[in-house]
């Protein structure tokens, strides 16, 4: 049995070592990656593919294990975007940083400070992000382990980052690029703003601004639209949720909730009922992306843990799962991107 390491955790699969000697062609201790892989070229390999990445919270455990994958395979895309969960994940991936990626989405639950009755009572929500995403990568920031975050690689790498929230005050979809984060604090206080979902974390303030998740804003929780614009051609989209899905009408009991709370705020509470529809929308776009050859959409072949979800183990297993399906797709990642 093979055992990979993340940080101080160790994970062991045989599963995982199938699947990805089978795709790689290597074996397993040769895909492992080491914390902090640099390589010497970090060169564009698809400039006409932009990776899309959508959020979901605790369900982007899954998809976490794409950033491992995309980086274990040196393909550097031209520009990464995310919205939310996704925001993170694009993060690390232009950092080059597979192992905080794995760790904020299956060890930050019980990060001591982070979540349960205590932000709650302070006014923080069920997850104070503060303390995972600045916090952690504050004070770590000389260390080397899996809170780390490389800022010096993420500002070298050559590809292009964007991620995007939504303004409390006047319903403004805000962007962030990379020219608008000057030091770690800026990411990590821009990240946690993307991911600030209504009701759950509590809106995060950038320059006086309050913000809660992109996903309420225009690109309605994946930047398809905003990669388009940006003049790629094609896109590779990593998805939370399974093929097929589509989102629910929010429950009556729900909209009340939200209008009470975001009574002072109606640009919130309209978003959040109408997300839905926009939503489907746009997953019905992205399948016809996906028909014409135009998108590459990686979804989970089934979504084992919710967003809420804060078992380790079940995180853990999520990760797994997610890694074992990359390592089946590779070829035909390749394959796709090369065409």
């Amino acid at each position: 049995m093979g055992v990979f390491l993340y940080g101080k955790r160790a994970l062991a699969c045989n599963d995982r070592d199938t699947a990805w000697e089978a795709a790689r062609g290597a074996p397993s201790a040769g895909r492992m990656i080491p914390f902090m892989e640099k390589h010497a070229d970090m060169s564009i390999t698809h400039p006409d593919v932009a990776l899309v990445f959508e959020g979901g919270a605790m369900r982007a455990a899954y998809t976490a294990a794409v950033v491992e994958a995309l980086i274990s395979a040196h393909i550097n895309l031209p520009k990464a975007y995310g919205i939310s969960a996704g925001a993170m994940l694009a993060a690390c991936y232009v950092s080059r940083n597979p192992l905080r990626a794995h760790a904020t989405f299956t060890e930050a639950p019980h990060v001591k400070g982070a979540g349960g009755l205590g932000p709650f009572l302070k006014g923080q929500g069920f997850f104070d992000l503060q303390v995972v995403f600045e916090g952690l990568a504050e004070k770590n920031a000389a260390e080397h382990n899996e809170w780390t975050f490389d800022f010096r690689t993420f500002h070298e790498n050559p590809a292009g980052f964007h991620i995007e929230a939504f303004s409390m005050d006047d319903g403004i979809t805000q962007v962030w690029e990379k020219p608008d984060m000057r030091t770690l604090t800026d990411i990590m206080e821009r990240v946690r703003a993307s991911c600030s979902y209504p009701l759950f974390i509590d809106p995060t303030c950038v320059d006086g601004r309050r913000y809660v998740d992109g996903g309420m804003g225009d690109s309605h929780g994946i930047c398809v639209d905003a990669a388009l614009r940006d003049g790629f051609t094609r896109l590779f989209v990593v998805c939370t949720q399974p093929k097929g899905y589509r989102m629910p009408e929010v429950p009556s009991r729900k909209r009340a909730a939200y209008k009470l709370a975001y009574a002072k705020h109606p640009q919130v509470y309209e978003a959040l009922i109408q997300r839905p529809r926009a939503y489907n929308q746009l997953l019905d776009r992205l399948d016809e992306l996906e028909r014409t050859g135009k998108a590459y959409v990686f979804r989970p072949q089934e979504m084992p843990v919710s967003y809420k979800t804060i078992s380790t183990a079940k995180l853990e297993a999520a990760y797994a799962a997610g890694l074992v399906q990359c390592a089946r797709e590779l070829p035909a990642w390749q394959a796709w991107l090369d065409a």
